[in-house]
């Protein structure tokens, strides 16, 4: 459920809404606290709260406290810039980041023009380095926890873990899994081996991910040992679900099943599931998946011509924004969102930009399951974004005249030349000090 009013709280003492006592920060346990002062916005719940004049107290890379500003001697001064949790991007893939923006054709042309022979070329020092400047670009975005793939060769996903490890991130991280049309040599046997042996990474911050890449990419046997490892394991799963009409209906002749039942029946449809893109689905579909997470995934729908999804169906589930590159022109989830509020407004459906700013951060959380990002909340990680003020409202541009207000030009205005710092477990991870 996405949040349909926002609270504003100006710059009045009040309670925060997670309980801690205004301005009190609640000591670290190396009694170590950092205090941001700052024009502050986080999720709160199903709505936001937002202090003009705020407080952020972080110790050990958490949360320690936030609320109204209150007297402190020394403290960080982010004034007058915008504090807000950091994005989540639901669904990327890593190797595909330099092919963004190449020639727009059909789903499955596409697939096997450019970006399998990427992905084969996604191993060794290339996947090293490349995996280090996809977390950096990330974090330039304001992104700071993802869903994201890497290419089918073991090595890869080693190469993503320790990249994103360096810079603190949370993540589900996972190599897509082939068996038929793969672009190297494998057995069924050798894909469902390796995965086992790379399931060793899971982490409770960085998840390993059992991925089929997509129906039409695996045998039913593929599919029914995604779901076995992943029951075994207790991992989550992501894939691709109905992206294209044409892929739908090869799934239909391949498996004799419409697409969400193949997947059912492999045992990997459930709350630990995360689906990308779901647009050609019905309402059974949509009411089968209530309790699973989908990757909404506009700016990569539109470039591909894949079609809408059904916003409204959707919040049935869990719903994330995913960026979805590299069909995705950039790791913007600032311009994911954008797009969602274009296309659907378009198609019928307004979607308030509280709701679009509350799925990229607190329904991505919640999507991939991590509890402890998403919202400023005491207890959660310190990863938080700084918004340079003069880029939201510029001078001569009239204030804000509410939380609502403000949320709309942070969506339509906010995007990388916004994004001043970002921190990530309390560390300062991009911008200057």
């Amino acid at each position: 459920m996405s949040p349909a009013t926002s609270a504003h709280s100006g710059g009045k003492a009040e309670a925060s809404p997670y309980g801690s006592a205004p301005g009190k920060a609640r000591p670290s346990p190396n009694g170590q606290v950092t205090t941001y002062r700052a024009r502050i916005l986080t999720p709160a719940g199903e709505t936001w709260a937002h202090w003009e004049d705020g407080r952020l107290d972080v110790g050990d890379g958490r949360i320690v406290n936030v609320g109204p500003w209150r007297r402190t001697p020394h403290y960080v001064d982010l004034r007058p810039h915008f504090v807000l949790p950091g994005f989540v991007d639901t669904h990327a893939h890593v190797p595909q980041l330099p092919v963004c923006g190449v020639h727009p054709e059909s789903l499955l042309e596409w697939l096997r023009k450019w970006t399998f022979p990427l992905e084969r070329r996604f191993t060794g020092n290339r996947a090293r380095e490349l995996s280090r400047r996809f977390m950096q670009e990330m974090l330039a975005q304001g992104t700071t926890t993802a869903g994201l793939y890497t290419s089918a060769w073991p090595d890869s996903v080693r190469a993503c873990f320790e990249a994103a490890e360096e810079v603190g991130i949370h993540a589900w991280i996972g190599p897509p899994l082939m068996d038929d049309g793969a672009y190297r040599p494998v057995t069924t046997r050798k894909v469902v081996d390796e995965a086992w042996r790379l399931a060793e990474l899971d982490r409770p911050r960085l998840r390993f991910a059992v991925t089929p890449r997509f129906a039409l990419s695996c045998s039913r046997e593929l599919l029914r040992e995604c779901g076995n490892l992943a029951r075994e394991k207790q991992l989550p799963i992501q894939t691709h679900l109905s992206e294209q009409r044409p892929e739908c209906e090869l799934v239909r002749q391949r498996f004799g099943q419409e697409y969400l039942d193949v997947y059912d029946d492999a045992g990997l449809l459930g709350p630990q599931s995360l689906f990308a893109h779901a647009i050609w689905l019905s309402a059974r579909d949509w009411r089968r998946l209530a309790g699973s997470a989908i990757a909404h995934c506009p700016t990569s729908n539109v470039f591909l011509g894949s079609g809408v999804m059904n916003w409204q169906r959707a919040q049935a589930a869990r719903v994330g924004l995913g960026s979805d590159v590299g069909a995705g022109p950039d790791l913007s989830i600032f311009r994911v969102a954008r797009m969602a509020w274009t296309v659907h407004s378009l198609n019928g459906t307004m979607i308030p930009a509280e709701t679009l700013l509350w799925t990229a951060t607190m329904g991505g959380a919640r999507a991939l399951g991590f509890e402890d990002v998403g919202s400023l909340e005491q207890g959660n990680a310190a990863d938080f974004i700084v918004l340079d003020a003069a880029h939201i409202v510029p001078p001569g541009a009239p204030g804000a005249e509410s939380t609502e207000d403000l949320l709309s030009r942070i969506l339509h205005r906010g995007g990388r030349s916004a994004v001043r710092q970002v921190y990530v477990g309390g560390v300062l991870r991009h911008g200057r000090s």
